[in-house]
């Protein structure tokens, strides 16, 4: 049993993927309108950009520790 698993229910789990899909979404459109600029990113921008990839390690681990593979009866 994965240490993650069940820590947040299924409902919690959608709601927070949901969540932080669309910050790396509008952070993203962020840093593809600052680059089209020659001012270079801000330094919220860089910040908020780390602070976005070091969580994404607990999500994906929550999400991976919640996947369930079952092996078909071929293989």
């Amino acid at each position: 049993m994965a240490t993650l698993t069940n820590v947040l229910p299924a409902q919690t789990r959608k709601i927070v993927y949901t969540v932080y899909s669309l910050i790396g979404l509008a952070l993203g459109a962020f840093q593809a309108g600052f680059g089209a600029l020659d001012n270079g990113s801000p330094g919220w921008m860089k910040v908020s950009l780390s602070v976005y990839a070091f969580l994404g390690t607990a999500v994906g681990a929550t999400a991976a520790s919640n996947t369930n593979i079952s092996r078909s009866k071929d293989a």
